[in-house]
């Protein structure tokens, strides 16, 4: 018989949990925010403690467009000892790509390229056999941390910089 593990409120944890109740104090003193974060940014603060596998966005991240933005969304992940820098997230494709060239560089004793009878049409209307399919672990996190811009007083020469208040931030050409 299966048997689902009991749950407890974050709350009961705390008051009946010393070892918890330290650690959680432990890491309010040493996290910092702005002393006017807005009571919408204080809840979503919050809101990632208890919304584990969700991604979530504040207002000041969601694009003016909308939910209707058809903006891609990459996330960095980690496999064995490999940075997988641009990952695409996408529900609604029918599969998901390694380039072969990512494949090559992962060195994973375990991953086995498993048979696929998968064959992929391209935008073109031509068709791809796949090598195979693959199961890999991968880490995504550690956590997400709100970064402020931190006045500082700097110069640059350098064209790929530029001076911004109040901060010096990286600058693409264009």
């Amino acid at each position: 018989m299966n048997k689902t593990p009991v749950r407890i409120s974050l709350l009961s944890l705390l008051l009946n949990s010393k070892t918890h109740w330290n650690l959680l104090l432990k890491i309010l003193k040493e996290a910092h925010e702005a002393q006017d974060i807005t009571v919408e940014r204080f809840s979503n603060l919050v809101n990632n403690i208890t919304s584990k596998g969700h991604l979530t966005f504040s207002d000041d991240e969601i694009l003016v467009e909308g939910k209707k933005h058809n903006q891609p969304l990459h996330i960095s992940v980690r496999c064995d000892d490999y940075m997988i820098a641009k990952v695409l997230i996408d529900n609604g494709s029918s599969l998901n790509v390694l380039p072969k060239a990512t494949l090559g560089k992962l060195t994973l004793a375990d991953a086995q390229l498993g048979a696929s009878s998968i064959v992929v049409r391209a935008f073109d209307g031509s068709k791809r056999e796949v090598m195979g399919e693959i199961s890999l672990p991968i880490l995504i996190g550690p956590a997400l941390s709100w970064i402020y811009d931190q006045p500082i007083a700097a110069s640059s020469d350098d064209p790929r910089y530029t001076l911004r208040e109040p901060c010096l931030i990286p600058c693409t050409n264009r």
